[in-house]
């Protein structure tokens, strides 16, 4: 869960690069010159500027660096986290109509009822579409048609929220589902546990909540690692899985340097996403632009596991027991990219799609070999990540399950 109660701080707080004990000032700089912020849409600069970036032996090397430590001392480097969760309940109309039971003189549903005059909560409930939710088709497939929405913001920052849906529709089964969604990496846990306990309160008390949240649904979780220091631009990442993995990325079309990989099909099934982080938060943020200088640049890999199409227990109680796939993560060592030719530096910025990344490892094999080179690929220890998964997670249905205690 997140420390810090702001955006700014946040930005701060996660990305500072005096944070961190290995990143040299000088080569995050030029790592950080990639980054075009200015854009209406920030992106990666040129291709010609990556690929030079590519060719300096000492950023190749300062990046090996960094991944051969983050990848043997993961315990010491790095932080497994949560960047999303989604679960479902499936609940009566009884349930929904406490919710959204008119009180007051303004007849305002009770979900909007926070805090008292004494003591005002620190969030605000604002209501929120539930159009992407329900696009597509949803009649005969189970899929529940949400009707309200609810957001539980703090401190008028929308980057701290949860997510409350109702379906109160009327259905064939009498059956309703109430959909609870929120970041964990950006909240605290206090601030979690407020809103819960405001949910807890809205819906019948403890011992109602109990009773549906027991059986309570993931149907998303996002789990995630930051690789700071290190640049995008110099990761080749595939998944080590023997069956053919459908992928893609974005921007693709042999001119720009690619921001974000998919290693999946990402509308239908789990997958892993690498990507470059600074450049998406500054799409959404703009305290990342005017800090820029101060922090360090730095990918993400996250697994974005979705039970359902996975064909295994959905069940939150379960949520400890879900499989640590960042585990099939392998990255090339950027330690020689150097020795490769002008094209094919420019094919590694341009297409990172796990077919093309696995045929291309062979050719750089054969590369270094005729230099008297060997190339190297790395993995996050997997014992340490399975440890950190089930400890997380732990915590997580804890929080959820249980948000009156104080643990």
């Amino acid at each position: 869960m997140a420390e810090r109660k702001n955006t700014q701080s946040w930005i701060r707080s996660t990305f500072d690069k005096s944070r961190y004990e290995l990143i040299n000032d000088k080569y995050n700089s030029q790592l950080l010159a990639l980054l075009d912020l200015e854009n209406s849409v920030p992106s990666f600069m040129g291709i010609d500027c990556a690929t030079a970036l590519l060719q300096d032996i000492a950023l190749c090397q300062y990046q090996a660096k960094l991944l051969r430590k983050y990848s043997s001392e993961p315990q010491r480097y790095l932080t497994l986290d949560c960047d999303g969760i989604t679960i479902t309940v499936r609940c009566s109309k009884v349930d929904v109509d406490n919710v959204l039971k008119p009180i007051g003189k303004d007849g305002k549903p009770r979900i909007y009822k926070a805090g008292t005059a004494a003591k005002p909560a620190a969030f605000k409930v604002l209501t929120v579409s539930t159009y992407e939710l329900n696009k597509g088709p949803t009649l005969g497939n189970g899929k529940p048609r949400y009707s309200h929405g609810f957001e539980l913001r703090f401190y008028g920052d929308n980057y701290k929220s949860l997510f409350l849906y109702l379906e109160s529709s009327e259905n064939k089964s009498g059956k309703h589902s109430l959909r609870l969604s929120f970041n964990p990496n950006k909240l605290t846990r206090d601030e979690i546990k407020q809103a819960l306990i405001h949910v807890q309160k809205r819906i019948g008390g403890e011992y109602r909540y109990m009773q549906l949240f027991s059986k309570a649904k993931v149907t998303r979780i996002d789990f995630g690692i930051l690789l700071p220091g290190v640049s995008s631009a110099f990761v080749q990442a595939f998944r080590n899985n023997a069956k053919r993995i459908v992928s893609e990325c974005i921007p693709f079309d042999g001119q720009r340097v690619v921001e974000t990989t998919y290693l999946g099909k990402r509308q239908k099934s789990s997958h892993c996403i690498v990507y470059e982080k600074l450049l998406k938060e500054s799409k959404d943020y703009s305290e990342v632009k005017t800090a820029i200088d101060c922090l360090a640049v730095t990918t993400r890999i996250e697994w974005r596991h979705l039970p359902n199409r996975e064909g295994h227990s959905s069940e939150l109680k379960g949520l400890t027991a879900f499989p640590s796939r960042l585990k099939q993560m392998r990255l090339i060592s950027p330690n020689y990219f150097y020795l490769q030719s002008n094209d094919i530096l420019q094919t590694m910025l341009t297409d990172k799609r796990q077919e093309s990344v696995k045929l291309r490892r062979s050719h750089i094999r054969r590369v270094l070999k005729s230099k008297g080179k060997r190339m190297s690929v790395y993995k996050i220890e997997p014992t340490w990540l399975e440890q950190q998964q089930q400890l997380l997670t732990g915590k997580l249905v804890e929080l959820i399950l249980y948000p009156e205690f104080e643990c």
